[in-house]
């Protein structure tokens, strides 16, 4: 066995799992970064070898192991060279992938246990009697709201506190949906997790696979590929979303179409858009400018949607002082 490495704080030493247990105890040897780790003395009294970490533990033997700090850059030296990484009970394709996920993983995944938990209880027999009679259908408007709050978090630079609580709002509508269909049997948060996991491992063959890239850009063709080759579509436009905004819709739209050789530059679209405002105005006209604005912004690597809401955040913030006091007038930037 290769060199087994343990992530593991000394607070966490409860969440060390028996298959961890199994594993170092399996052992010729375990070394500690930190001496005073209370595992130690469970091993010791396990009848274990133990011993403090020392810098020749890079030319370690075969069956040794290292309990280190989740936060030491050891850990990933370390599973870079071929050593195996064990983090409680996280489910990696690789090494490396646990000993990147080592300083958050074990207290990500009991916190992350916990709202589950919790999101059972209160729709449970005894919970709260509004959480018991919510269905996907009315919890649309709040998943809406929260995903937005989200993006104004963002765009107002509030990229602490306010962020973290606006992304907690927003991951509890992803809890309470799930629970709703684990209460049907349909399927459970595991299972959104499983899946997920898995599609990011498969979309990502040049991180997981032999698959080389030469650019993002190719990351995000091969990602494209690999999503229509999954889905099985044969309609460049299926799956494009019915409840996205215009913009956004119009967005993925043409990106769809580019795939499969549309294109407009930046100066063909902004003629056609200004050339679509310039006999009448009418809500043809205006789709017809609207349409072409995208496809420029798309030529300028720019997102429309992101775009025009920080432009309305800017007239907001222009003209709120003077609509307040009552006064009037042309926001002019």
């Amino acid at each position: 066995m290769p060199l087994l490495v343990v992530p593991l704080a000394p607070g966490d030493t409860g969440s060390l799992t028996l298959d961890e247990w199994d594993s170092l105890t399996s052992c010729e040897r375990v070394f500690f970064e930190r001496p005073g780790h209370p595992l130690r003395a469970r091993l010791d009294s396990a009848g274990m070898a133990t011993g403090p970490f020392d810098d020749e533990l890079s030319a370690a033997r075969d069956g040794w192991a290292l309990v280190a700090d989740p936060a030491s850059p050891r850990v990933v030296e370390l599973a870079r060279a071929g050593a195996q990484v064990r983090t409680g009970a996280l489910h990696s394709p690789d090494g490396l992938t646990a000993a990147y996920g080592a300083p958050v993983a074990r207290p990500a995944g009991a916190g992350f246990a916990g709202l589950t938990a919790l999101m059972a209880r209160l729709r449970g027999p005894d919970g709260c009697p509004w959480d018991r009679e919510q269905t996907h259908g009315s919890l649309e408007v709040h998943l809406q709201e929260e995903a937005y709050e989200v993006l104004e978090a963002i765009d107002e630079g509030l990229l602490g506190a306010e962020l973290a609580e606006e992304l907690g709002d927003l991951l509890l509508q992803v809890l309470f949906h799930a629970q709703l269909a684990r209460d049907d049997c349909r399927f459970d948060i595991g299972d959104v997790l499983a899946a997920l996991e898995a599609k990011l491992v498969a979309r990502h063959p040049h991180v997981f696979d032999v698959t080389e890239v030469a650019d993002a850009g190719e990351v995000v063709r091969n990602w494209d590929a690999i999503k229509a080759a999954e889905k099985g579509r044969v309609d460049p436009f299926e799956g494009i979303g019915r409840d996205l905004s215009a913009l956004l819709a119009a967005y993925k739209t043409q990106k769809r179409a580019g795939a499969a050789g549309w294109s407009a530059d930046s100066a063909e679209a902004g003629d056609r858009a200004r050339a679509a405002l310039g006999a009448s105005i009418d809500a043809a006209s205006i789709g017809e400018a609207l349409f072409w604005c995208v496809a420029a912004a798309r030529a300028a690597g720019v997102d429309p949607e992101s775009a025009l809401r920080a432009r309305t955040t800017s007239f907001r913030k222009s003209t709120s002082a003077l609509l307040t006091s009552g006064q009037t007038g042309k926001e002019t930037r």
